[in-house]
């Protein structure tokens, strides 16, 4: 588990250089790193999501589920990820470790949605935009009543160039 003074964690590690589960690096890339699933962790946890997203989705399903407020609630939740902040040190850190002027491509390793980035700063805003699609109605629906996304890592790459 995360403690908040162990500021050495890299929010980005090189996938050769990762010491986890194996992750298998997407084709067509030339270079590529891993965003830990404790980054996605600590950044609900210091922006108190779990708490404001919860309140945000209170009273939204029970015996019959208003599609509407559902709708209304996933959207609030999509807001409150995109509009809370990555702590300085991991945001510094997170930029600083990628190269200054690629293109960068973001997706999880099991595939899905991809965002793309211009460059370092781009990149950490594609990563809330990840983070936040998992509060997109559909995601919501298919978790049901009692779903929380689990933290999970991203993969960061630069397309390899033809």
């Amino acid at each position: 588990m995360f403690r908040d003074g162990d500021l050495t964690l890299r929010p980005l590690v090189p996938l050769a250089e990762w010491e986890g589960e194996l992750v298998a690096p997407p084709e067509g890339a030339a270079e590529v790193w891993l965003v830990p699933a404790w980054v996605e962790e600590e950044f609900y946890r210091l922006n108190n999501l779990r708490f404001q997203i919860e309140r945000v989705f209170e009273g939204v399903w029970g015996v019959r589920v208003d599609e509407d407020r559902l709708a209304r609630a996933a959207e609030e939740a999509r807001a409150l990820v995109r509009g809370s902040y990555v702590v300085a040190e991991r945001a510094e850190a997170f930029t600083a470790a990628l190269p200054p002027a690629e293109p960068f491509v973001l997706r999880r390793p099991e595939g899905g949605r991809e965002e793309e980035a211009e460059g370092p700063l781009e990149a950490l805003w594609a990563l809330k935009r990840l983070w936040a699609a998992r509060w997109s109605l559909d995601e919501v629906i298919a978790r049901g009543p009692n779903g929380w996304p689990e933290p999970a890592a991203v993969l960061v790459y630069t397309p390899k160039k033809p």
